[in-house]
């Protein structure tokens, strides 16, 4: 049964960080289960909304890949005030993102080792969790190296 709960053509359980090392990923994805009263595992962290680790960008709203990609891109910098307000955000909305930007990054060293648990199908490749997933240990290491 456990294994149903990764996502489809397992990834590899590493990933190549920013030094070009190979690191372990943190943990796995699973899906949360969605009968009412179901525990999620003993390590397990829940990264879905409203928690600060859910996707900022709305399935609904965007689509699911396209929301999946634009949260990897916002992670990476890659989408700034302008593209943000062209999106249709406003300044208040801008400034909150990149708030929230910060504290996700300061803090993605938390995952690292923990299996991340959203609402996404095992079987999507689309999936916030798995971004969070794959750059957890890169986060953790720079924690473990600056103190």
């Amino acid at each position: 049964m456990p294994d149903r709960l990764l996502e489809r053509g397992q990834n590899p359980r590493s990933t190549r960080c920013a030094g070009g090392h190979v690191a372990p990923c943190s943990g796995r994805r699973i899906q949360r289960p969605r009968r009412k009263g179901v525990p999620l595992p003993a390590n397990a962290i829940y990264v879905g909304r409203p928690t600060r680790w859910g996707n900022p960008f709305e399935g609904r709203q965007w689509g699911h890949a396209k929301a999946t990609i634009l949260h990897a891109n916002w992670l990476n910098g890659r989408i700034g005030a302008l593209t943000l307000e062209r999106m249709g955000f406003g300044p208040a909305e801008i400034a909150a993102l990149e708030r929230l930007r910060i504290w996700v990054l300061t803090s993605l060293h938390q995952l690292a080792g923990h299996d991340l648990a959203c609402w996404c199908s095992a079987n999507s490749e689309w999936c916030h969790a798995e971004t969070l997933r794959r750059i957890a240990p890169t986060y953790a290491d720079y924690e473990r190296h600056s103190a």
